[in-house]
């Protein structure tokens, strides 16, 4: 549980019963506003830039976005064989799609945003993150994730699941019965990932997860990578295939990766070989 507050100077988030806090000094608030699921705040930072708050909960920096950005995107796409159809959930801030889009092999990229006043703002303040929201193969979509997938069946190669905490709109995207559907609308070859939050603050909460995921996925693994501005810095990252392990790369793929990887800041093929190499408390916390 976090406690958020924003001041005049300070933005802080507090969380691990609130003896814990991570704080960003404030330039200016350049947007403020409640939309019809939540409150949306844009400041722009010294430390990190410009800074997405949803309901008071930070979630994309100038300054560290393209770490998240970058795995959820070509992660799956160097494991899998022949990504066409791309299904993301949440991610209003457009920064996943923007490195799906780097692919010429992917045919559609689904955007389901249930709040679609998170996309405008982030378009007018995060324009680098949206950048890919007008590739002719991506769909926007404002709708209810939880309902959308039900209506998809074998379609998928690649589910994200982007989202907010598990509160309020946001809580039917943790349920087992959510990842079955998520599962039935995977491919034979199919991928899901997913942030699973901090082991050090969050260890209840990502365990249930995890169990979740193996009573529906045959291959369930965790990798990490830093965070900036979530709680703790460290962040977990979970991966589940239908029989994909994510430790061996499409050799096809290689090539087209290899000159693709010089122009991107936190993905290369070395980092991805030894990132599902976890340390054993994130082992004890995730069962991977």
């Amino acid at each position: 549980m976090t406690e958020n507050i924003l001041g005049d100077e300070w933005y802080s988030e507090r969380y691990f019963h609130k003896n814990v806090a991570t704080s960003f000094k404030i330039k200016s608030i350049l947007h403020s506003e409640q939309s019809k699921y939540q409150k949306i705040d844009v400041l722009d930072t010294y430390g990190v830039g410009r800074l997405l708050l949803l309901d008071g909960k930070t979630m994309v920096s100038d300054k560290d976005e393209f770490v998240y950005h970058e795995v959820m995107g070509h992660v799956p796409a160097m494991i899998h064989p022949k990504i066409k159809n791309v299904l993301i959930i949440g991610g209003g801030d457009g920064g996943i799609v923007r490195e799906f889009v780097k692919h010429p092999e992917i045919e559609r990229i689904d955007l389901v945003e249930i709040d679609e006043r998170v996309i405008e703002v982030s378009k007018k303040y995060f324009p680098d993150c949206t950048s890919g929201l007008s590739d002719k193969r991506v769909n926007v979509l404002t709708e209810d994730g939880v309902e959308y997938i039900k209506t998809h069946k074998n379609f998928f190669d690649v589910i994200i699941i982007d989202s907010t905490d598990p509160e309020d709109f946001a809580a039917g995207l943790f349920t087992q019965e959510f990842y079955k559907h998520v599962s039935d609308a995977l491919t034979d070859h199919g991928i899901m990932m997913a942030q699973t939050e901090n082991p050090f603050y969050d260890e209840f909460g990502i365990k249930t997860f995890y169990d979740n995921l193996r009573n529906v996925y045959p291959v369930v693994k965790s990798f990490t990578g830093p965070m900036l501005i979530y709680p703790g810095v460290f962040w977990t990252f979970a991966y589940a295939s239908k029989g994909l392990i994510p430790t061996i790369l499409n050799e096809e793929k290689i090539p087209f990766m290899t000159g693709l990887q010089k122009n991107l800041k936190w993905y290369n093929m070395d980092w991805h070989k030894g990132a599902f190499n976890i340390s054993n408390i994130h082992k004890l916390v995730t069962g991977c």
